[in-house]
């Protein structure tokens, strides 16, 4: 009986134990939200070069249309 008794108190003897495990909960999400807010971060910038480069290619194209206009009016 003594044992238990024993054992028990070994576990009230550690609330030290709850909190290591609350600090790694809370490190662990930490560090997702960092990760997180990284791939956002990137998607973003992603979407806006795909943006900038959709605006390039929408200004060559209307600069060559408008070549090819002017050369068919000065063909005509």
């Amino acid at each position: 009986m003594t044992r238990l008794f024993a054992s028990l108190r070994g576990i009230e003897a550690r609330p030290s134990h709850g909190r290591a495990r609350r600090d790694a909960a809370a490190g662990r999400l930490r560090a997702a939200r960092t990760t997180f807010d990284l791939s956002v971060l990137a998607l973003r910038k992603a979407a806006l070069d795909r943006v900038d480069l959709q605006d390039l290619a929408s200004t060559a194209l209307r600069a060559n249309l408008t070549r090819l206009a002017e050369r068919i009016g000065a063909d005509a």
